[in-house]
């Protein structure tokens, strides 16, 4: 952290009056932003930034978590909600789309409203139905709720980054986004440990949590809720970005912000308590394309369906101003390189913990129990059953009673007089099988799990309802996108911080350039990845510590670029792109995951390199102030 000048050696009063003054005159929006970043440089930077990072990394945090959540769930609320395999998609893509609507919504509205209001309003929405989310019973209630909880965060991207690039001056600025970047990955960290300790990691530990009436991935999901409640919580705490306020002539206000974080840099360093050399803002009340205050149409006595009419006017008028002359070209760049990067790293973070989960069930069907030519008689089977085949067997008068069947298999065996009671089923199949004179109660096999079977005289008695496509083997699931998760963000941190420094140092867009490029090559090693899960956990870090250069540098120039009226819609867009990419990216990789590595591999290279290519044109924006 930089110390404070001494008063007599800071730059005096009267060169920042006479930049207002000229600005009043010529209406000059370049003079009103040099005069703003030498107000924020006099208030220095220290205690007030490092709050500003915790709080709003918290909200980013929450952003991430958000993200990671429906891997750990999946496997058990898909056992108390009935989710068919074919439904299952849609509770990450649900996610991906209400985080896209959701930063094109509150983007607009931090640009109308202000960057501080907007995103208490957005982490409120989220903690809500967050909380909302966990109580919902049905999977269509849960699925709303969970849409919702996404709008909501889906605003801490734009609004985030434009907030604390507003309270920093330009020199310090990379250095403070960085550690932003890093800050929001540790949702990433919080949630692999919090679904370690709370989750079940087998599937007999699934069933018994779904008998408890608040089972564990609800109380999961209740404990995800703390990072979005201390967040809008902390946010009361900070001021409005005074950039923001300059801009929409709230000049008083803008004031007292620069003092404020002027007081909370001194006071922390035990400094002499000295007034902010600044005693007034002689800023002009006319904005040259500035912000519209949130009152000036009730000023011009309009009625309240012409205020909501103007509002959506100027709403859409902005998303139209990225694409004008001024803007068009690096709004396009942007565009695709924001796109073809998440598209590469979503797929590829998805298709790593996939890629492990396959190699787990691949050498999981290897070590298949195969039962040939068994006959048993009154025995009864208790417990469980896993991972067995019985071929050409015979059960005559037995009992199948509190038992868990999962991965079993029943391939033309005969069952006489034989009782099935409390049966909870996974991935269980009776095929070319006869069955007579016995009893089904209180199980779960359904119809679909006989194929070809000869059933007669059978009683049913208590028949619960049917999700035969369940699997309870979820250590299978859960191990391998835990440590895939982990790995990924715990390397994303220090990455963060340190190529914000870099960044202090080298251009941003030379910076995305080489990251992306680098980031190609290591793709392109996924060629000589093993079946050795450690190798590839390896293979993810080294991607991830390259690549977070570039998406570092692509969150700093994207704020840099885009005038402060624009600068959180700008984002939005970007942030609607980067879900949007990576919902496309998930959904394709998914299926590559059974194919050879030399598809995820050139797939992955191939996009990177073309938003590599991209970055030749994107403007220079070291020096650019706010």
């Amino acid at each position: 952290m930089q110390h404070q000048q001494p008063l007599s050696e800071q730059q005096p009063v009267p060169e920042l009056s006479e930049l207002v003054h000229e600005a009043a005159v010529t209406h000059d929006l370049s003079l009103l932003v040099n005069f703003h970043e030498e107000a924020i440089k006099q208030a220095g930077v220290g205690y007030f930034q490092t709050l500003a990072v915790l709080y709003i990394g918290i909200c980013l945090a929450a952003d991430t978590v958000e993200f990671f959540v429906v891997p750990y769930i999946l496997p058990s609320a898909e056992v108390e909600l009935c989710i068919e395999d074919n439904e299952k998609g849609w509770l990450g893509n649900i996610t991906l789309m209400g985080l896209a609507f959701g930063g094109l919504c509150w983007g607009g509205l931090g640009d109308r409203l202000g960057r501080r209001r907007s995103l208490i309003s957005a982490m409120s929405v989220h903690a809500l139905f967050s909380g909302v989310a966990t109580f919902m019973p049905t999977y269509g209630t849960f699925m709303t709720a969970r849409f919702c909880s996404a709008v909501g965060v889906g605003g801490s991207l734009p609004l985030s980054y434009a907030y604390l690039a507003e309270c920093c001056p330009c020199s310090s600025r990379s250095k403070w986004i960085g550690l932003l970047v890093g800050t929001g990955a540790l949702g990433g960290v919080y949630a692999v440990l919090l679904a370690w300790a709370v989750v079940p990691s087998t599937g007999e530990m699934v069933v018994l949590e779904n008998k408890e009436h608040f089972s564990a991935w609800h109380r999961f999901l209740l404990l995800c809720c703390i990072p979005a409640l201390c967040a809008t919580v902390g946010l009361i705490f900070l001021p409005e970005s005074p950039r923001y306020l300059v801009e929409a002539g709230h000049d008083v206000e803008a004031m007292m912000v620069y003092q404020r974080i002027y007081n909370k840099n001194n006071t922390q360093r035990n400094a002499v308590e000295a007034q902010y050399p600044l005693s007034e803002l002689e800023l002009p009340n006319k904005r040259p394309r500035g912000l519209a205050s949130s009152s000036s149409a009730s000023n011009h006595n309009l009625s309240v369906m012409a205020d909501i009419i103007y509002s959506i006017e100027m709403f859409g008028s902005s998303f139209l101003e990225l694409f004008s002359i001024p803007y068009f070209k690096v709004t396009v760049v942007l565009l695709v390189i924001w796109s073809a990067a998440a598209f590469g790293l979503y797929g590829l973070m998805l298709w790593c913990p996939e890629y492990l989960k396959l190699l787990r069930s691949m050498e999981y069907k290897a070590h298949t129990k195969k039962l040939i030519g068994q006959n048993y008689v009154n025995k009864t089977f208790s417990g469980s059953l896993e991972n067995c085949q019985y071929k050409n067997s015979k059960f005559l008068s037995c009992r199948f009673s509190k038992i868990i069947f999962s991965h079993i298999i029943f391939d033309n065996c005969t069952f006489h007089s034989v009782e099935f009671s409390s049966i909870k089923s996974s991935r269980t199949h009776f095929t070319d099988s006869v069955i007579i004179d016995s009893k089904f109660i209180d199980t779960d096999l359904s119809a679909q799990v006989f194929t070809r079977c000869k059933l007669e005289n059978n009683t049913e008695l208590s028949l619960s309802g049917a999700c035969p496509t369940l699997d309870l083997d979820y250590n299978i699931y859960i191990e391998e996108a835990l440590h895939g998760h982990l790995v990924a963000q715990l390397v994303f941190i220090p990455a963060a911080a340190i190529a914000g420094l870099a960044l202090t140092i080298f251009e941003r867009p030379k910076m995305i350039g080489a990251s992306l490029f680098f980031s190609s090559v290591t793709a392109i090693c996924l060629l000589l990845v093993s079946t050795n899960s450690t190798i590839i956990l390896g293979f993810e870090g080294s991607f991830i510590a390259i690549f977070t250069v570039a998406w570092t540098a692509l969150t700093l120039i994207t704020v840099e670029y885009y005038p402060t009226h624009l600068r959180c819609t700008g984002f939005g867009l970007m942030t609607a792109s980067i879900r949007m990419s990576g919902l496309i990216g998930t959904a394709t990789y998914q299926t590559l995951v059974g194919t050879s590595v030399i598809a995820p591999a050139l797939l992955t290279a191939t996009t990177l390199i073309i938003a590599s290519i991209a970055t030749f044109k994107l403007p220079k924006t070291r020096a650019v102030f706010l």
